[in-house]
């Protein structure tokens, strides 16, 4: 069976998704070796560089619209890592990845008061399931998991990739040129991230001459360095890069929807590698949010179905 762009699409969206699931166990290990801020400054400068060597040919005529566009997205990229970041070290991957899955609810939110664009029935359906799975995984369980500051701060990084997924989608949609543009937008965004979460990092974390002890100490950890390198090339440079490339072809609801599958395959790499602990009910709430997405989906897999 031959697949279409859309198809295409969705599917490269559900590839960077599986690479997004296995960073949340990876970051909260290294969270003990390196500050939150200095973490995501470190990940994207690496990203910046390698990003420089594989685009500075594509990179040589940037315009100003591009740099533009690729610091918006910056600003959102910076917020919603360093809160997700940040969120990590006072709650669970479970939480942190699921309380991320509720972009779903926030996307088409910004899709409709940024360019008026409509949901389907059958997307309203979708989300409203995610919604309500989701307000019942922050609920307090049978081993004592609540709502804390860690899951308030990823719920911020969830509403802001509402936004940034609504913005990369308009934005590449009028690029003439798009495997330039994807280029050139994903390299300014990585040095853009870099410089924010570094600022944040001067102004919360560590004094300026406490940087090359922090960055020394910090590479004297296994923990940070399998992180280090997994986001910085994996997490950043391939899969920011196929979002920016590929994810006009589909609707920011089809791929926040699609990346909502990031938590359960996060939480189940938690389980199995980490020894963290999921309750029963958890597992089920976990459950029906995949339902929601999935019915999201039947739409545009089985139009035929929906024919008027």
């Amino acid at each position: 069976m031959s697949i279409n762009r859309k198809q295409k699409a969705d599917l490269f969206m559900l590839l960077i998704t599986i690479i997004w699931s296995g960073t949340f166990i990876i970051i909260k290990n290294a969270l003990f070796d390196v500050p939150p801020f200095l973490y995501t400054s470190l990940r994207f400068f690496a990203a910046t560089f390698i990003g420089l060597v594989l685009w500075h040919k594509q990179c040589r005529n940037i315009t100003l619209q591009q740099w533009k566009q690729g610091s918006i997205l910056a600003i959102f990229f910076a917020l919603g890592f360093m809160s997700q970041t940040w969120g990590l070290q006072y709650t669970s991957v479970a939480h942190s990845s699921f309380i991320t899955g509720s972009m779903v609810v926030f996307t088409p939110i910004a899709a409709y008061f940024i360019e008026r664009k409509n949901i389907t029935r059958i997307q309203v359906l979708g989300v409203g399931i995610v919604l309500i799975g989701l307000w019942f995984f922050t609920q307090a369980d049978s081993i004592g998991t609540s709502f804390n500051a860690g899951d308030i701060a990823t719920l911020f990084c969830a509403a802001i990739w509402g936004l940034y997924i609504t913005f990369t989608d308009k934005f590449m949609r009028d690029a003439k040129d798009i495997q330039t543009a994807s280029a050139r937008l994903t390299l300014v965004q990585f040095g853009v991230t870099g410089i924010i979460s570094l600022i944040a990092s001067l102004l919360f974390e560590v004094k300026p001459y406490q940087i090359p002890d922090a960055i020394f100490s910090a590479f004297q950890s296994n923990s940070f360095i399998i992180a280090f390198l997994y986001t910085a090339i994996l997490a950043s440079v391939v899969a920011t890069y196929i979002q920016t490339r590929y994810q006009h072809e589909t609707s920011p609801v089809k791929a926040a929807l699609m990346f909502s599958t990031e938590p359960v395959l996060a939480t189940l790499l938690a389980v199995a590698f980490a020894a963290e602990y999921v309750s029963t009910e958890k597992y089920v709430i976990g459950a029906i949010v995949i339902i929601g997405v999935l019915s999201a989906q039947i739409e545009d897999f089985f139009p035929r179905l929906f024919k008027k």
